[in-house]
């Protein structure tokens, strides 16, 4: 017989009435998967309410004395069978007991019912080596130290064994506020004890702690499912009990830096190494040419931010233009591999012979104990003088050279009769003399006034205003290295006599402070890469420039004045 679906709403809503009304009578009762377990596995506890449960719950707060409630959740269930009606409310629960021994669930108490209680039983598991081969899945804790310096490096290892498969394998996150933590990997292997096959996983931290005293290391926890090898939905396999297993905790004495250590020296490691690398072969150093050294600091068991930075002064024979340096952290089989590479631009300011002090660095080796000093040898170099200036003073086009009323087999004293070709080139050559004389003639003929108004050409002016035109157009571009050559040019067309080596020395000859803090500013631009430097003002710097080239006539002119002129025609 089928019934009208009008019907069916009405029996819907009046059997949910009747299980509201029956709460009065209503059962609570509760159950869980197993009796038995060994600490840091899971249980499953479902407390079942006879009836519809809309917004309230039971009070589980006193099941927190002796269990950790992992995860909670709720469902609700209505049927009807048999004209019968059924409703009840479950709420299971995932509980990790927190001791082992006998532990009692107690009744649990809601709406006017109580609950039965439950008693299980918890084993100890192996948290050690110690019960290898006994225990399907237990954890292993090491550290390689138990004291260290402050700053100093501790590899903590946490390993989990397993006889049995496990899925969705999760391990908590290690935070210890007194020490900086980086983790260094993971990584699973086979191991036999006593004949039984276990998987191993590991991983690994190094801790560097930044406090003296106790550094307490806390416990960790894997969490996993046994895989019940069951195919559920296909492809994917069935998961079974939840387990956890927890770490052992560790304490570590942290010894303080000692007394007679400067701070700027301590760096606790197992190994330093220093190399340097040369942009060029020193043995083509130039002066006013920069050259780039490339310092490499590799330390063992420490971080790139311990490396103390490098010191570079400035010496007289060079000036030091060091870069941002560069900062890394390697993950190696030892732990923390610290890597600091420092470049720095070299300037000769004079040639001749130059020393390059060697590179020391003091730091603390923790398997000696002991401070020690790793260093770059010292070198002595030959600075080559600055390029001579290269000057286009050949013509675009050279002509043979023209002898005139001489054919070639004659300068070859070679007799020969003149051919028409011949005779030809030299009526030519003729009639090119005769025109050159009149030219001459008629030059000498013109009024002297006209001469008087014409000024003679200083060739030695207008090349300098030709390389600041230079230094002007390598402005516009932005190019700093070409302006810097640009202007070492037009320095060395101003003082011929005792050409500038570099910005420096022509600072000195131009003798303007504010010329040379610009010289300055631009070199510290030019090697440095900027960085935080205020750019220059090139086209100040330019103005400066051309304000000292208009004055290079008027000084020379100073430096004449006074002297008698020669006389016209010398004794």
């Amino acid at each position: 017989m089928k019934i009208p679906s009008r019907n069916l709403i009405h029996l819907f809503a009046l059997t949910v009435l009747y299980g509201l009304a029956a709460s009065s009578w209503a059962e609570l009762i509760a159950r869980v998967d197993r009796s038995t377990l060994d600490s840091g596995e899971t249980l499953q506890l479902v407390i079942r309410y006879d009836g519809q449960v809309i917004s309230s719950e039971p009070d589980f707060s006193m099941l927190e004395n002796d269990f950790e409630i992992l995860s909670n959740s709720r469902q609700q269930q209505y049927s009807w069978v048999n004209g019968q009606a059924q409703s009840y409310t479950d709420w299971t629960m995932v509980l990790l007991p927190k001791r082992v021994g006998e532990i009692l669930i107690p009744s649990i108490s809601f709406r006017n019912d109580v609950s039965n209680a439950l008693e299980i039983t918890v084993r100890a598991a192996a948290n050690s080596s110690a019960g290898a081969g006994e225990q399907p899945v237990y954890t292993e804790t090491m550290v390689d130290k138990d004291s260290v310096y402050i700053q100093e490096q501790i590899i903590l290892t946490q390993r989990l064994y397993t006889s049995v498969q496990l899925q969705d394998l999760t391990l908590s996150d290690l935070a210890v506020p007194e020490a900086l933590v980086q983790r260094l990997g993971e990584r699973q292997f086979q191991k036999i004890i006593n004949g039984r096959n276990y998987l191993v996983v590991e991983v690994s931290y190094a801790l560097f702690p930044q406090t003296s005293g106790k550094l307490d290391i806390p416990a960790l926890r894997f969490g996993a499912f046994e895989s019940t090898g069951r195919r559920q939905f296909g492809a994917f396999s069935s998961r079974g009990n939840q387990l956890f297993r927890t770490t052992d905790p560790k304490t570590i004495d942290v010894m303080a830096r000692p007394a007679h250590i400067p701070v700027e020296n301590w760096m606790p490691a197992t190994q330093l190494e220093l190399s340097e690398q040369w942009s060029s072969d020193l043995s083509t150093m130039r002066v006013g040419e920069p050259i780039t050294r490339t310092i490499t600091i590799r330390a063992q068991g420490l971080t790139g931010a311990q490396i103390q930075p490098l010191d570079y002064p400035d010496r007289d024979d060079y000036k030091s233009y060091p870069d941002q340096p560069r900062v890394d952290d390697q993950i190696t089989e030892n732990g923390v591999q610290a890597v600091r590479t420092e470049t720095i631009a070299m300037v000769p300011n004079r040639a001749g012979e130059m020393q390059l002090p060697a590179i020391q660095v003091r730091w603390w080796n923790t398997n000696k104990q002991r401070m020690e000093t790793t260093s770059l040898s010292s070198k002595t170099v030959q600075v080559q003088p600055a390029p001579p200036i290269q000057t286009n003073s050949q013509p675009l086009f050279q002509p043979e050279p023209l002898v005139l009323g001489v054919e070639p087999n004659q300068l070859d004293n070679q007799p020969s009769q003149p051919s028409a070709l011949t005779q030809w080139s030299l009526a030519l050559n003729a009639l090119l003399v005769a025109v050159v004389i009149a030219l001459l003639a008629r030059d000498r003929s013109l009024p002297k006034t006209r001469m008087l108004g014409a000024k003679p050409v200083n060739s030695a002016h207008l090349s300098l205003k030709q390389k600041l035109k230079m230094v002007e157009t390598q402005a516009d571009s932005n190019d700093l290295a070409a302006v810097r050559d640009s202007i070492l040019h037009w320095g060395r067309e101003m003082f011929p006599e005792a050409e500038p080596n570099g910005l420096t020395e022509l600072a000195e000859q131009l003798g303007d402070p504010q010329v040379k803090d610009r010289f300055a500013a631009l070199d510290r631009q030019l090697y440095k890469g900027g960085g935080d430097q205020e750019p220059v003002d090139l086209k100040l710097l330019v103005k400066q420039l051309r304000s000292l080239s208009a004055g290079s006539g008027t000084m020379a002119r100073q430096k004449t004045k006074g002297q008698p002129l020669k006389p016209l025609y010398p004794k």
